[in-house]
């Protein structure tokens, strides 16, 4: 039976349009599977999306294949593109790095005799301008050393040392020894029964005796409070939410048609050669989806809770099941509203809660958690919370610590940033939106600011997408509104949604790195663009060793397109800049990344009024 067309990817499907494209005559001897997903822009069938490598001619393929069909829908070629890593390559070039004749006798150097101890990490090489990657397919990695193989991974860089493998030939074709620097003593481990544990934490538990308030229909439709909405899981992006709608006295109310974790950059500001390079783009270069953790492997969420499976494509087209790969649950969140009325000495209040849902990705030593947020009141919120472990690089005395902190003796963490585009596809009572940029300015002293307080919020209509290019501004509490002039609340107001952002630096590596040209995104914080189901990924669609030429969205934005009343995605780009701290080793706490939209006049008053009075206070 042909599922639903935004029902989650399955087993059964990944492998009908493997079978399906294979049979076709698509598939060569050297061709590997980097992309299936749902394709989401036609829903009258089920489609996929099928993007196959031919490493014999270095063509990428994108297809549309339809499984209600069974025909293949569209083709298209494209050349001079790289695909991300597979999967299948990663422990291939693992292999090859240990057993090269370079790297052992470098590691011998070391005092290093036995080099299956040896955790290579392949990595992006991003795109450097060097003349030896260029026609290669490369990986560059970097290494560590592990004495006992469980233990911490990036506790003892074997730093100076890198090797790089043509994925397409798959062979070491270079090692550069740099310099060397001392292992680190310490295995700092903090795994289970590694770390003295405290003994003073109480049982805390969360329980629902009737059950969570929330119910899953069609496999992906959550139904809660007044909200619906659809959770996928892209091979691409990761989770995703689809078609996100509040449904009042009776009537349901588009507010997006989807959103996602687009992209995201990790630049770093450590000029050492083992570190300058990395600026990973982990959502395209990787596969979020790819990474996605099994939620029955650990405590990632408490309460009532609904998963989720979910699947995704390996490179020889052999699908992956990830049991309990997105999670559902309520949260409390305490006061929604409350007032104390002072002349009759009564109270009344009312509990806030949220929906949760999220997904936890792993990439290399990063974890990433992408949890969506749902609130009684109309607030969409997203939040990305970063721990796991600081990538790390050796240090002895002396050394330059202007670009990277000491975390640990022998060991240190280089500056960097996470910066997050989060694509929204609009659609606020309908496809027709209009953008505002709200600043708010002081009035100039005068006959109407009589004693100088005087200030106000003024709205500016975005006309055009080079005019929605911004950055965050705190000086000015700047938000943007999404509105549709066709709709009005009960005041005659246009109904919309309002973005939140949190304070965010923008990309720090200057105009003029190769990083800036392959991420523009991550140079400003707000692009607003006519929505188009070819502009999805705001670096492109294949960025691994990208040239920075600003594809993606700085390209697609100077055509200037007009965004008045018309279908619109919001871009918003925000991250946080991670100076490192002793506290952030051997393991991470969590950070946190967010942004906000609230209902801005979708409502006629509170849409949290109807929320029930508390049956028992203390």
């Amino acid at each position: 039976m042909v599922a639903t067309p935004l029902a989650l990817l399955s087993e059964a499907e990944i492998a009908e349009a493997v079978a399906l494209v294979t049979d076709k005559g698509l598939v060569g001897e050297r061709t590997t599977f980097r992309r299936v997903a749902v394709d989401e822009g036609n829903l009258g069938e089920r489609r996929l999306e099928v993007w196959l490598y031919h490493a014999d001619t270095k063509q990428i393929d994108e297809l549309i294949v339809s499984l209600t069909t069974g025909q293949v829908v569209t083709v298209r070629t494209v050349d001079g593109m790289r695909p991300q890593i597979g999967f299948g390559e990663v422990p291939q070039a693992m292999k090859l790095v240990r057993e090269d004749a370079r790297v052992v006798e470098a590691a011998a150097k070391r005092g290093i005799d036995d080099t299956a101890k040896l955790q290579v990490d392949p990595w992006p090489t991003g795109n450097m301008g060097l003349g030896h990657e260029e026609g290669r397919r490369v990986a560059r990695c970097i290494l560590f050393y592990r004495e006992d193989p469980n233990d911490n991974g990036y506790a003892r860089p074997v730093d100076g040392l890198m090797a790089w493998v043509d994925l397409d030939d798959m062979e070491v074709y270079r090692v550069e020894d740099l310099d060397i620097w001392p292992l680190a003593a310490e295995k700092s481990n903090f795994s289970a029964g590694a770390v003295a544990e405290r003994q003073d934490v109480k049982p805390l538990e969360i329980t629902q005796p009737e059950g969570p308030s929330f119910t899953v229909t069609d496999g992906n439709h959550i139904h809660w409070q007044h909200w619906d909405v659809r959770a996928l899981l892209d091979h691409t992006e990761g989770l995703v939410l689809h078609s996100i709608g509040w449904t009042d006295d009776g009537t349901r109310r588009p507010i997006m048609r989807r959103a996602s974790l687009a992209e995201m950059v990790v630049p770093y500001g450590e000029v050492r050669e083992t570190q300058a390079f990395k600026n990973a783009l982990d959502v395209g270069e990787i596969g979020l989806g790819r990474c996605v953790n099994s939620l029955a492997l650990g405590c990632d969420c408490l309460g009532d809770i609904t998963y989720l499976d979910a699947a995704w494509c390996f490179d020889d087209g052999k699908p992956v099941v990830v049991e309990q790969a997105i999670c559902i649950h309520e949260e409390d969140f305490g006061i929604a509203w409350k007032h104390t009325d002072s002349h009759t000495e009564t109270a009344e209040v009312r509990r806030s809660r949220r929906l949760v849902i999220s997904s936890i990705f792993t990439v290399g030593n990063y974890d990433y958690g992408l949890f969506w947020y749902l609130y009684v009141d109309g607030t969409i919120q997203m939040e990305i919370k970063l721990t796991g472990i600081v990538t790390t690089q050796s240090h002895r005395h002396g050394d330059d610590l202007r670009y990277a902190a000491h975390v640990a003796p022998e060991v240190a963490a280089p500056i960097h940033q996470h910066l997050f585009c989060a694509r929204f596809d609009m659609e606020v009572d309908g496809p027709d939106n209009t953008a505002y940029r709200v600043d708010v300015v002081p009035d100039p002293p005068g006959p109407d600011n009589p004693h100088d307080n005087a200030f106000r919020s003024v709205a500016t209509r975005l006309d055009s997408e080079l005019a929605a290019i911004d950055v965050v501004d705190a000086s000015k509490a700047r938000t943007w509104r999404v509105m549709n002039q066709a709709a009005t609340n009960r005041l005659g107001q246009p109904t919309g949604f309002k973005l939140l952002p949190a304070d965010t630096a923008t990309l720090f590596p200057s105009d003029r790195s190769r990083i800036a040209g392959r991420a523009g995104f991550a140079t400003k914080n707000m692009w607003i663009t006519p929505t188009s189901a070819d502009e999805r990924f705001p670096a492109g669609n294949h960025v691994t060793q990208s040239t920075p030429d600003g594809q993606g969205l700085p390209s697609w934005t100077r055509a200037d397109r007009s965004l008045v009343d018309t279908d619109i995605t919001v871009w918003h780009s925000f991250g946080l800049t991670h100076s490192s701290r002793p506290e952030d080793y051997p393991v991470m706490p969590v950070e946190y990344a967010r942004c906000t939209w609230v209902p801005f006049g979708f409502f006629d008053r509170n849409p949290a009024l109807d929320l029930p009075a508390p049956d028992h206070c203390h």
